[in-house]
């Protein structure tokens, strides 16, 4: 299993291959529900926790509600659009500030998780390959940027 993240470069929105259809057929509902609601415990702990709510009921419901995406991409019931509509990424996200060391703690978090599932290395691998491109559309702050800015206000 190859969990590398690749650098996004900034602004770029790469095309990305949604999970075999496998991933989903060897997890099973239940079980991607487990995946995803282990997943968001490590978040709400992690270094970009401050994007979660802290609130267990509050993060229950985004544990629910982002579960319905994640079966949906993996080939499953269109639940999420159904309730939701067409899934914008940019606007869902843009009210956070998100950075490339945001998404790789993401990743790290969701790599945590994966370690733990016994599924064949094919799907687990297509379900990893999906969310490392896909996440890359989150990144909406530059850090170089971000960097170049603080060296010159301290000046």
């Amino acid at each position: 299993m190859d969990y590398s993240i690749s650098k996004t470069k900034f602004g770029e929105k790469p095309d990305f291959e949604y999970p075999l259809s496998l991933f989903l057929e060897e997890m099973g509902e239940d079980r991607l529900k487990k995946l995803f609601s282990d997943f968001y415990d490590l978040v709400v702990d992690s270094d970009i926790g401050n994007f979660f709510p802290q609130n267990e009921e509050e993060l229950e419901k985004i544990k629910a509600h982002n579960v319905k995406f994640f079966i949906e991409a993996c080939g499953g019931e269109k639940n999420y659009t159904k309730a939701v509509g067409h899934f914008d990424m940019l606007k869902t996200h843009e009210k956070f500030s998100i950075t490339e060391k945001a998404r790789r703690e993401w990743l790290g978090c969701m790599e945590e998780v994966l370690r733990k599932v016994d599924i064949s290395e094919g799907a687990k691998q297509s379900f990893w390959n999906f969310l490392e491109t896909f996440s890359k559309h989150t990144v909406n702050v530059n850090e170089r940027l971000e960097l170049e800015d603080l060296v010159v206000s301290k000046g």
